[in-house]
């Protein structure tokens, strides 16, 4: 059996996990540095200096001393370029909000261009997938599996789209800058102050603007499906 699992990136749908995960005796895969999962005793360690992520992580973290059959598929290193992709973009958001200056280019040049997917193609079990953009190169590859589940509702954020942009997965049949601003909304008027990630999706979820704003501007089936 090889299951996609698709796991909302907040505190709720880490929850949700390991619900589903104290269900299940498949071997399970898990978006986390291989570090966590092989060294038990530097687990301390590598979250120290990801406290970003070890929020979210945290029921997972509690679950692994007791999960024989998982396995972490991503190295320390991709979470510390993420963390300073994230410090640039905050920079950008910044400007923009500050100086009012907007250059797609400059946004374009930030985000890293994706061609593969960072998690297994082969595995037998539960592949968690935390990213839309992990999820698209699996299916833009063509890995075979047998079903795909959500514990929740898996849309797209703003700046998953500016990455499949990026990468040639989706086309963005507006202007660009429509993208970005959207990013930008969604960091400084719904995650900086959210109280949680949680909070913050939720939000993008239940925003019309922004589900009318993704039908227009892309006709990929791969997003349309979600929205």
């Amino acid at each position: 059996m090889r299951i996609i699992l698709l796991v909302p990136f907040h505190e709720r749908g880490y929850e949700e996990l390991v619900e589903y995960l104290e269900k299940t005796s498949l071997p399970v895969y898990l978006p986390l540095p291989v570090e966590l999962c092989r060294e038990p005793m530097l687990r301390e360690y590598v979250s120290s200096g990801l406290s970003s992520y070890t929020r979210v992580w945290s029921p997972l973290l509690d679950y692994l001393s007791s999960c024989r059959g998982c396995t972490c598929y991503l190295t320390l290193k991709y979470f510390e370029d993420a963390i300073d992709t994230s410090i640039k973009l905050l920079g950008l958001v910044f400007k923009a909000r500050v100086f009012n200056k907007v250059d797609p280019a400059e946004w374009l040049g930030i985000v890293p261009e994706r061609f593969e997917p960072l998690a297994p193609t082969s595995w037998i079990g539960v592949l968690v997938v935390d990213r839309f953009i992990e999820y698209a190169l699996l299916l833009n590859k063509g890995v075979v599996f047998d079903r795909v589940v959500q514990v929740e509702e898996f849309i797209p954020t703003p700046l998953d789209l500016l990455l499949l942009v990026k990468s040639n997965i989706v086309e963005w049949n507006c202007n660009l800058k429509s993208l970005i601003d959207w990013i930008i909304k969604y960091l400084s008027e719904y995650v900086v102050p959210s109280r949680s990630l949680t909070e913050a999706y939720d939000k993008l979820k239940r925003s019309r603007e922004y589900r009318e704003l993704v039908v227009k501007c892309t006709s990929s089936d791969l997003i349309q499906i979600y929205f």
